[in-house]
């Protein structure tokens, strides 16, 4: 038999009391589960890593430093898909919300129907965001090891006279040996020349 999807949980943070009780409820009839309503006095990266949900919505009049700078520590910390209704139109203020992490920001309101496609969208963004900040991350971490390895390289050519293949077969081989990844191999071969420079420089 097919299962049922399991409901998206969301973590609702309102300055108003009153209106994020309204907002669980119109999340609730819409098919979603609130997992937890805080007003915006809560640490958010804690709230998040205590109640796990798979998106935050936050209404507020407009985000103040306070807010953005607890949601770029989220994106740091436990990163998810934040959607934020405000009454702020200011573009600047909207342009800092969306680099603090905000994947929506809403000025028009909450309405029933449009919770659905607003969450869609918003999980959708950072998704993609998500998908681009790890091909980065990647990009950044293949470059700093082949840096790394044409370094060591060149130390174990300098050091023990040897061609350019014989020394990336040595790194190879000590990568194997150790079962580690050939860049970490080759910064500890780069460090440790350092190390014995430094010795030799300044002989105890």
């Amino acid at each position: 038999m097919p299962t049922t999807p399991p409901r998206l949980k969301i973590l609702v943070i309102d300055e108003d009391d009153q209106r994020g009780q309204t907002l669980a409820a119109v999340l609730e009839a819409t098919g979603y589960q609130v997992v937890s309503r805080s007003g915006d006095d809560a640490y958010l990266p804690s709230v998040v890593a205590e109640v796990q949900p798979d998106l935050v919505l936050i209404d507020v009049a407009s985000p103040d430093r306070d807010t953005l700078e607890q949601l770029s520590a989220l994106g740091q910390e436990l990163p998810r898909p934040v959607v934020m209704f405000a009454r702020d139109e200011d573009q600047d203020t909207i342009a800092r919300a969306v680099r603090a992490g905000v994947s929506a920001y809403i000025t028009e309101g909450l309405a029933n129907a449009r919770v659905k496609p607003i969450i869609d969208v918003a999980i959708a963004h950072f998704r993609h965001h998500q998908s681009l900040r790890i091909e980065l991350e990647r990009a950044s971490a293949a470059l700093d090891d082949r840096k790394s390895i044409d370094r060591a390289k060149g130390l174990l050519m300098a050091r023990r006279r040897i061609a350019e293949p014989d020394a990336y077969a040595l790194l190879r081989k000590l990568a194997m040996d150790r079962k580690a990844k050939l860049g970490d191999v080759a910064r500890e071969v780069v460090a440790t020349a350092e190390r014995l420079d430094r010795e030799q420089r300044d002989p105890a």
